[in-house]
C-alpha cells in the first residue's frame, strides 16, 4: 500500500469514525477508539521513518567505506 492509498484510508476511517461520533449513545468509547487509532497511527509512522532513516545512514556508511 502506498502512501497515498494509506492517506485515503485514513481519511474514511476518521470519516467513519465522526459519523459513529455524531450518532452514537456512548460518545466517550468511539472517542477513545478515535485516539487509540491516531496514537497508533502516529507510532506507526514515526517508527516507519526511524527505521527509513537508520537504513539510509547504514548505506551511506558502506558507500563511503567501499568508495575510497
Amino acid at each position: 500500500m502506498n502512501l497515498f492509498g494509506f492517506s485515503l484510508f485514513l481519511v474514511n476511517l476518521a470519516n467513519g469514525l465522526s459519523v459513529s461520533f455524531i450518532f452514537s449513545k456512548n460518545q466517550i468509547f468511539v472517542s477513545f477508539i478515535f485516539y487509540i487509532f491516531v496514537v497508533v497511527s502516529v507510532s506507526f509512522s514515526s517508527a516507519l521513518i526511524l527505521v527509513i532513516s537508520f537504513l539510509l545512514l547504514g548505506l551511506g556508511l558502506v558507500c563511503s567505506c567501499f568508495g575510497s
